[in-house]
């Protein structure tokens, strides 16, 4: 039976995370989890809060895993359940959007990232729950890569590195990709060998693929591919980069025309990383041209600035990651 609670169990179990961690993260008894997750008690709002913070879900993306398991559990049809949940969406929100604001890549902002290392060290130690270990694992991640960047150049960790091993683990096993796990990703990409970047792309695509029923949530998976593409345009990989590429043009459904101008734009973009600068920057600007016949200025002006910065240094580790389209 598709209960808030049934739902919470399911979400909690696809991420591997325990009742006993639930409860080290939010000081609520797992015997009360348990109960809630079993529909023999109800939970109040001020602790649900919590809870979903605990296993990374906002209330936004937990809101469309109910109405999408009380639409598929009366049996309805995909084109029936995705008319049902598009109604019942909440604007989208991402609620997991801090780290994103972190994912400035400078070889000269390493120290910069001592005292933020230091204070989660610190909330780890006080609260040793999956939540701070990934944060933990993420910082000192870009710490190491930054301080070891050399100019423009951005170089993949190791694989052996414990706080890669850290986040590769914890992407790999999940069970499904909710938007932590999509945004987990994308401010980490940088830190995986291209190989092993385009492993876990494919994964995460196909177990984040539910979120494509949802049109406020749709256009992350598009995100997911447009963003580490320029993740790894920076690391030099162009085989990987033309595949990403190539999965963005064959991204399945219905595409807004927004998303298939950007897709051009890239194909423009690595063109010219690959040496040819007077085909791509001829493709950029075909673009380009075409947010000037919609009159959308602001795109017009933003993508024309990309295109400068790219003309003006080809070498340059431009990463453009959190921007919506």
């Amino acid at each position: 039976m598709a209960t808030y609670g049934a739902v919470y169990r399911r979400l909690r179990q696809d991420k591997n995370i325990t009742l006993k961690n639930v409860e080290h993260s939010t000081g609520i008894n797992n015997a009360v989890i348990s109960r809630f997750e079993r529909s023999v008690t109800d939970i109040g709002l001020n602790k649900l809060a919590p809870l979903l913070a605990a296993i990374h879900v906002s209330q936004t993306e937990f809101l469309f895993e109910y109405n999408y398991a009380q639409a598929a559990e009366r049996g309805q049809t995909p084109t029936e359940i995705k008319r049902y949940i598009h109604e019942l969406n909440d604007p989208f929100r991402v609620e997991f959007a801090d780290l994103m604001s972190t994912a400035t890549y400078s070889g000269d902002d390493y120290e910069k990232l001592r005292p933020i290392i230091q204070k989660h060290e610190a909330a780890f130690q006080a609260a040793p729950n999956q939540f701070e270990l990934l944060v933990l694992s993420y910082y000192r991640a870009l710490y190491t890569i930054l301080k070891n960047s050399k100019g423009n150049v951005l170089t993949s960790l190791p694989s052996t590195d414990r706080n890669l091993q850290v986040l590769k683990r914890y992407l790999l096993n999940v069970d499904s990709w909710s938007v932590f796990e999509v945004l987990l990703f994308l401010i980490s990409d940088i830190f995986f060998t291209p190989q092993d970047n385009l492993q876990l792309l494919r994964i995460g695509y196909r177990k984040s693929e539910r979120l494509s029923i949802s049109s406020e949530f749709r256009p992350l998976q598009f995100q997911l591919l447009a963003s580490d593409f320029t993740a790894l345009l920076a690391q030099k990989a162009w085989p990987e980069a033309g595949q990403v590429l190539q999965m963005m043009q064959q991204q399945k459904g219905s595409r807004d025309l927004a998303e298939k101008v950007v897709t051009l734009f890239y194909t423009g973009w690595l063109a010219i990383a690959q040496g040819d600068s007077v085909t791509g920057e001829k493709t950029c600007r075909n673009a380009i041209a075409i947010f000037r016949v919609l009159h959308a200025s602001s795109e017009e002006k933003r993508w024309t600035q990309y295109l400068d910065q790219i003309l003006n240094d080809p070498e340059s580790s431009l990463i453009l990651l959190g921007w919506t389209l």
